[in-house]
């Protein structure tokens, strides 16, 4: 493992680039958690080509996704639909439970190490981490919490 390094970034943009440098960074496990994944734009052919690329690298890599609001799956995302679909036993969608929808962070998490970190998902600022275990344990144990909760959801519930 590298040295642990911490990004502070302070734009979309920079936030979209922490993103893909994540995505990158995976190896086994890709968590996300935002409010309806529209900002984080993982519907870009870029996007879904790096999550395909992580999803068929190994059948043992798994891609979790949490978010409150699903209409803009269901209305804007055929690409992560058809992604779900294809990658059935390593991609799940789930609903937060409507108590957490107040819960405003937003992350992008992989491999317990590596995250791309924003407070609120209204602010454009956040931080990008890499190889820090520390730093991201209680992401990730928060998103462990989240996922318990949250219902299942599948792209093939809705009419595209």
């Amino acid at each position: 493992m590298n040295d642990p390094a911490i990004t502070p970034f302070d734009s979309e943009t920079g936030f979209r680039q922490a993103i893909g440098t994540v995505i990158a960074q995976a190896r086994q496990e890709l968590r996300v958690f935002d409010r309806d994944i529209q900002r984080l734009q993982l519907e870009q052919k870029a996007s879904i080509a790096a999550l395909e690329a992580f999803l068929s690298a190994s059948r043992d890599n798994r891609l979790r996704i949490v978010v409150h609001d699903t209409s803009h799956l269901e209305r804007y995302c055929p690409r992560l639909h058809a992604l779900q679909l294809n990658h059935l036993q390593a991609m799940e969608i789930r609903q937060s439970p409507d108590e957490l929808r107040h819960l405003a962070e937003v992350y992008v998490l992989a491999d317990r190490c590596h995250g791309a970190l924003r407070h609120h998902g209204d602010h454009p600022r956040g931080k990008l981490i890499l190889d820090s275990a520390d730093e991201i344990h209680p992401w990730w144990q928060r998103f462990d919490e989240l996922w318990a909760h949250a219902s299942p959801w599948s792209a093939s519930r809705t009419g595209l």
